[in-house]
């Protein structure tokens, strides 16, 4: 009987194995990078054409090799890093595997020209995983090698790979990360002929930030660092007010190795607390050091992941080291007051969850049952989300001048309630919202208003801790977060204005120089129009450098380079992540994410006070808003006590 089960070909094995390795062409990069630094590398340059399908070079000055490891290298889990079983366990190396170049080789035109001391130099060629040639070569101590063709026999996968300047991208953030890991590093990276990034060994690490994370992120990071044992925890973190959407600009390295952790993301975001909102990321890079004999790098194929032996102490330790951080340096100030924080919840739960809250129908949320009485504290549980907190004066956003005439500006009527003078009314527009953003259909607690029509005709009696409006109607009182309802109406009337004609741009008298990242730059260079319809009027000066003709006219010019770094900073991750067909929608989920941040930076604040006029103006706007008993993010801005339910906990019925 014949056995079903055979031995696979060799050559097959290697593409298996590639499947593995070789993700996309940022793949490449980061084994051989790892290779040269593994080899004592101290000076790295990249070359790339084609998004790294057409071309990946990279050149070191290690330690080379001589005839007989050229050939060897290529032979799989062949590796120098380790020399018995005892060495898996305490692996102080980057790759070990001995699986990356045979991966590699069997699915491209690979070039390897390597010298090893005083020896000779070699070349050798390989295509497809077949040894092509080999013969002398006059080169300096170290290595070069050339990946071409990417996937040229494996046609299939090379249609999976996206874009040029989706794996442009990629291929940028690998060497972004290898340049930060390494202080004494000399790292180069060259698309097409054109510079991207460049740093030399005589860069310390606040130049290598300034020059890869830009200087609004540089300009507010602070360092940090303690011991915990053998534990070492130190870095950078940024200031709450440059958190973003993504977490494109947190970086974490384990023993000089970039990782992606849950866990240790989860200890970061608690140690920031409150400080920041829900679903944003700080900025910062986080060196960890501890003896390898602790973790296990040796998890994932592609050696991104690790697994620590004591997982609880590395969270708590990180978690420490951040809060300590936060506390006592000089961004812990930003908000204005000491941050709440969440308690521990374990590190094995989701990313951490800032509100522990009761269902919204249950009855003892908005009264205490012992004293009957509605607390600030249940109140803003009850709208299920803290915002920004006022200070008593009338409204104004970081970055942005309401209601007020800037300098050089005729002063524009307002209406009781400040709003930009291009917003007319707030009225909704037929649309069912921007992608990736569905509007809350759902009734909101406590019997409050579905549509937002249900609000009219009713009249306000108070307002309530600066926070919230007590309203009167034929049936119910009404509670009107002032915060939410007025950040619904903004966000709303920006919606129609961006789909309509785009928002309306002023020019700046004084143009800004903006100096951006890598990624930034190639997100500035990809978002040119869709940029101009927000109304930022950006142009390439040279360079790293930008110039900033125009912005929004809601913006305040003093702060128009922040507002455009947060979407730029956005625009980062999800640039690479969609191309193509898919581009469009990845630019209105932007917009549209941005139009939520400016309607919450612009809108009135808790703690805010407001006259009778301004409370009529905002429900009659709020009234005529399409969902607005909801605020863009899906809290409720409104909740309804019925008659009804009154007379029952006064014991009427």
């Amino acid at each position: 009987m014949t056995s079903r089960i055979k031995l696979l070909p060799e050559n097959l094995i290697n593409r298996i194995a590639a499947g593995e390795v070789v993700e996309r062409p940022a793949s490449i990069l980061k084994e051989l990078v790892e290779n040269s630094l593994d080899a004592g590398a101290t000076r790295i340059e990249i070359d790339i054409e084609g998004g790294g399908k057409k071309l990946i070079r990279v050149t070191d000055n290690g330690c080379g090799l001589n005839k007989e490891e050229l050939f060897l290298c290529l032979e799989r889990h062949a590796t120098s890093k380790l020399t018995d079983e005892s060495d898996l366990f305490s692996i102080a190396t980057l790759g070990f595997r001995g699986e990356a170049l045979p991966s590699i080789a069997s699915v491209a035109k690979m070039t390897i020209t390597s010298q090893a001391g005083q020896g000779d130099g070699h070349r050798l060629k390989v295509e497809g995983g077949r040894i092509m040639d080999l013969a002398p070569a006059p080169t300096n101590q170290g290595t070069v090698i050339e990946v071409r063709d990417l996937f040229f026999n494996v046609p299939a996968r090379r249609k999976f790979l996206k874009t040029e300047a989706t794996e442009t991208a990629h291929l940028v953030e690998m060497a972004q990360k290898y340049a930060l890991s390494r202080p004494g590093l000399r790292l180069r990276l060259i698309d097409g002929g054109r510079e991207v990034l460049s740093v030399d060994e005589h860069n310390d690490m606040a130049a290598r930030i300034l020059k890869i994370l830009g200087r609004d992120v540089a300009s507010s990071l602070a360092s940090f660092q303690m011991e915990d044992g053998d534990l070492k925890i130190s870095g950078y973190l940024g200031a709450p007010t440059t958190a973003a959407r993504t977490n494109s600009s947190l970086f974490v390295f384990v023993l000089g190795r970039p990782v992606r952790d849950r866990l240790l993301n989860k200890a970061v975001l608690q140690g920031y607390g409150r400080t920041i909102a829900p679903g944003r990321w700080p900025a910062g890079l986080i060196f960890i050091e501890l003896d390898p004999e602790r973790v296990d790098v040796n998890v994932h194929p592609a050696k991104t992941e690790v697994r620590f032996r004591e997982p609880g102490q590395v969270f708590d330790s990180l978690l420490k080291a951040v809060t300590r951080a936060i506390d006592v340096s000089p961004i812990a100030t930003a908000a204005g007051q000491a941050p709440a924080r969440p308690g521990p919840s374990g590190v094995d739960d989701d990313l951490p969850n800032y509100r522990s809250l009761d269902p919204p129908s249950s009855p003892n949320r908005l009264f205490g049952p012992a004293t009957g009485q509605a607390s600030p504290s249940n109140l803003g549980r009850l709208f299920d989300a803290p915002e920004p907190r006022g200070d008593g004066k009338r409204w104004q956003g970081p970055y942005f001048s309401m209601g007020q005439p800037q300098k050089g500006k005729a002063s524009v009527p307002q209406p009781p309630l400040p709003a930009p003078p291009w917003m007319a009314g707030g009225q909704a527009s037929e649309d069912q919202g921007l992608p990736g953003h569905e509007e809350p259909r759902a009734g909101p607690p406590m019997g409050g208003p579905g549509p937002a029509g249900d609000l009219a005709g009713i009249r306000p009696l108070a307002q309530l801790h600066r926070s919230y409006i007590l309203a009167e109607g034929p049936t119910a009182l009404y509670i009107i977060d002032q915060h939410a309802a007025h950040e619904r109406v903004i966000f709303n009337s920006l919606k129609k204005t961006l789909k309509m004609s785009g928002l309306p741009s002023q020019g700046l008298l004084l143009t800004q120089t903006m100096e951006f990242g890598p990624q930034e730059a190639l997100a500035a260079q990809a978002l040119g129009e869709p940029l101009a319809r927000l109304g930022f009027r950006l142009e390439p000066f040279g360079g790293s450098s930008w110039t900033l003709r125009g912005i929004p006219s809601l913006l305040d010019p003093h702060g128009a380079s922040e507002a455009l770094a947060e979407i730029l900073q956005a625009a980062k991750r999800r640039l690479r992540d969609l191309d193509g067909a898919g581009l469009e929608s990845v630019v209105e989920e932007l917009s549209g994410s941005w139009l939520y941040s400016l309607a919450c930076r612009a809108a009135i604040k808790a703690g805010q006070p407001m006259e009778r006029e301004e409370m009529e103006s905002l429900i009659a706007a709020l009234a005529e808003t399409e969902a607005g008993g909801f605020c863009p993010h899906g809290r409720p801005s409104t909740i309804a006590l019925s008659l009804k339910e009154l007379q029952k906990r006064f014991g009427r019925i």
